[in-house]
Protein backbone atom coordinates (compact mmCIF):
# COMPACT_ATOMS: atom_id res chain seq x y z
CA UNK A 1 0.00 0.00 0.00
CA UNK A 2 2.79 2.18 0.67
CA UNK A 3 4.45 1.75 -2.73
CA UNK A 4 0.70 2.91 -4.34
CA UNK A 5 0.70 6.00 -2.25
CA UNK A 6 4.30 6.81 -3.18
CA UNK A 7 3.75 5.93 -6.73
CA UNK A 8 -0.03 8.50 -6.67
CA UNK A 9 2.28 11.07 -4.86
CA UNK A 10 5.20 10.75 -7.85
CA UNK A 11 1.97 10.93 -10.61
CA UNK A 12 0.94 14.25 -8.26
CA UNK A 13 3.75 15.97 -8.90
CA UNK A 14 5.11 15.15 -12.07
CA UNK A 15 1.10 16.25 -13.11
CA UNK A 16 1.10 19.63 -11.03
CA UNK A 17 4.94 20.38 -12.23
CA UNK A 18 4.21 19.38 -16.33
CA UNK A 19 0.50 21.08 -15.89
CA UNK A 20 1.56 24.48 -14.45
CA UNK A 21 4.89 24.97 -17.05
CA UNK A 22 2.34 24.03 -20.06
CA UNK A 23 -0.40 26.58 -19.13
CA UNK A 24 2.20 29.05 -18.62
CA UNK A 25 3.65 28.53 -21.97
CA UNK A 26 0.48 28.09 -23.67
CA UNK A 27 -0.59 31.60 -22.36
CA UNK A 28 2.58 33.34 -23.13
CA UNK A 29 2.20 31.82 -26.74
CA UNK A 30 -1.16 33.18 -26.68
CA UNK A 31 -0.41 36.68 -25.54
CA UNK A 32 2.80 36.79 -28.21
CA UNK A 33 0.96 36.00 -30.58
CA UNK A 34 -1.76 38.19 -30.56
CA UNK A 35 -4.41 35.39 -30.13
CA UNK A 36 -5.11 36.43 -25.68
CA UNK A 37 -7.28 33.82 -25.57
CA UNK A 38 -6.95 30.23 -24.49
CA UNK A 39 -10.31 28.08 -23.85
CA UNK A 40 -11.10 26.14 -21.34
CA UNK A 41 -11.42 23.10 -23.05
CA UNK A 42 -8.15 23.62 -24.88
CA UNK A 43 -6.98 23.67 -21.17
CA UNK A 44 -8.96 20.35 -20.19
CA UNK A 45 -6.81 18.80 -23.67
CA UNK A 46 -3.57 20.35 -22.19
CA UNK A 47 -4.42 18.50 -18.88
CA UNK A 48 -5.02 15.22 -20.63
CA UNK A 49 -2.30 15.31 -22.07
CA UNK A 50 -0.03 16.41 -18.98
CA UNK A 51 -1.90 13.78 -17.02
CA UNK A 52 -1.27 10.66 -19.52
CA UNK A 53 2.65 12.01 -19.74
CA UNK A 54 2.72 11.84 -15.99
CA UNK A 55 1.27 7.82 -15.76
CA UNK A 56 3.95 7.12 -18.48
CA UNK A 57 6.79 9.16 -16.87
CA UNK A 58 5.58 7.24 -13.27
CA UNK A 59 5.08 3.81 -14.89
CA UNK A 60 8.57 3.86 -17.11
CA UNK A 61 10.79 5.43 -14.49
CA UNK A 62 9.20 5.01 -10.87
CA UNK A 63 7.41 1.47 -10.97
CA UNK A 64 9.42 -1.69 -9.37
CA UNK A 65 8.45 -3.53 -12.73
CA UNK A 66 10.78 -1.09 -14.07
CA UNK A 67 13.37 -0.73 -11.71
CA UNK A 68 15.71 -3.01 -12.81
CA UNK A 69 15.94 -2.56 -16.61
CA UNK A 70 18.31 0.44 -17.01
CA UNK A 71 17.82 3.90 -17.97
CA UNK A 72 17.58 3.47 -21.83
CA UNK A 73 15.02 0.79 -21.69
CA UNK A 74 12.89 3.27 -19.14
CA UNK A 75 13.46 5.90 -21.89
CA UNK A 76 12.43 4.02 -24.37
CA UNK A 77 9.29 2.93 -23.06
CA UNK A 78 8.46 6.21 -22.09
CA UNK A 79 8.60 7.17 -25.71
CA UNK A 80 7.14 4.38 -27.18
CA UNK A 81 4.01 5.26 -24.16
CA UNK A 82 3.74 9.18 -24.84
CA UNK A 83 4.79 9.91 -28.14
CA UNK A 84 1.88 8.45 -29.67
CA UNK A 85 -0.88 10.01 -27.17
CA UNK A 86 1.53 13.11 -27.95
CA UNK A 87 0.56 12.89 -31.55
CA UNK A 88 -3.06 12.22 -31.57
CA UNK A 89 -3.23 15.26 -28.29
CA UNK A 90 -1.72 17.70 -30.86
CA UNK A 91 -4.68 16.63 -33.52
CA UNK A 92 -7.14 17.16 -31.38
CA UNK A 93 -5.69 20.47 -29.68
CA UNK A 94 -5.77 21.54 -33.48
CA UNK A 95 -1.47 21.53 -33.45
CA UNK A 96 -1.69 19.28 -36.79
CA UNK A 97 -4.63 20.45 -38.17
CA UNK A 98 -5.77 17.82 -40.96
CA UNK A 99 -2.70 15.68 -42.15
CA UNK A 100 -0.15 18.29 -40.83
CA UNK A 101 2.55 19.95 -42.49
CA UNK A 102 6.00 18.18 -43.33
CA UNK A 103 7.58 20.64 -41.43
CA UNK A 104 5.51 20.08 -38.12
CA UNK A 105 6.21 16.18 -38.53
CA UNK A 106 9.88 17.12 -38.76
CA UNK A 107 10.21 19.33 -36.16
CA UNK A 108 8.20 16.86 -33.61
CA UNK A 109 10.79 13.87 -35.38
CA UNK A 110 13.58 16.07 -34.66
CA UNK A 111 12.88 17.39 -31.09
CA UNK A 112 12.07 13.29 -30.47
CA UNK A 113 15.31 12.91 -31.73
CA UNK A 114 17.35 15.22 -30.60
CA UNK A 115 16.52 14.75 -27.49
CA UNK A 116 16.62 10.87 -27.18
CA UNK A 117 20.17 11.63 -28.40
CA UNK A 118 21.03 13.48 -25.70
CA UNK A 119 19.84 11.06 -23.02
CA UNK A 120 21.92 8.19 -24.29
CA UNK A 121 24.87 10.57 -24.72
CA UNK A 122 24.27 11.74 -21.14
CA UNK A 123 24.09 8.00 -19.65
CA UNK A 124 26.58 6.43 -21.44
CA UNK A 125 29.42 9.26 -21.16
CA UNK A 126 28.05 11.05 -17.95
CA UNK A 127 26.37 8.65 -15.39
CA UNK A 128 28.20 5.06 -16.42
CA UNK A 129 31.54 6.70 -15.46
CA UNK A 130 29.98 8.32 -12.29
CA UNK A 131 28.86 4.64 -11.29
CA UNK A 132 31.91 2.95 -11.80
CA UNK A 133 33.68 5.73 -10.17
CA UNK A 134 30.91 5.35 -7.04
CA UNK A 135 31.54 1.24 -7.37
CA UNK A 136 35.13 1.56 -7.30
CA UNK A 137 34.87 4.07 -3.84
CA UNK A 138 32.49 1.94 -2.41
CA UNK A 139 34.77 -0.99 -2.98
CA UNK A 140 38.00 0.67 -1.56
CA UNK A 141 35.38 1.74 1.60
CA UNK A 142 34.31 -1.95 1.57
CA UNK A 143 37.91 -3.61 1.49
CA UNK A 144 39.20 -0.87 4.30
CA UNK A 145 36.32 -1.82 6.82
CA UNK A 146 36.95 -5.60 6.60
CA UNK A 147 40.93 -5.01 7.39
CA UNK A 148 39.76 -2.99 10.48
CA UNK A 149 37.61 -5.59 11.86
CA UNK A 150 40.12 -8.33 10.84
Amino acid sequence: MEDIKKLLAYFRNALAFSYSWLVLCTVLVSLIGGQGNVTVFFLLKLLALCAWGSLSFVFSFLTRFMSRKGFLIDLTVFFILFIPAEVLMFYFMGIFEGAGTPALWITLAVIVAVFYIISVLIDCLIMRRRARSYTEKLMEYKSGKNTILE
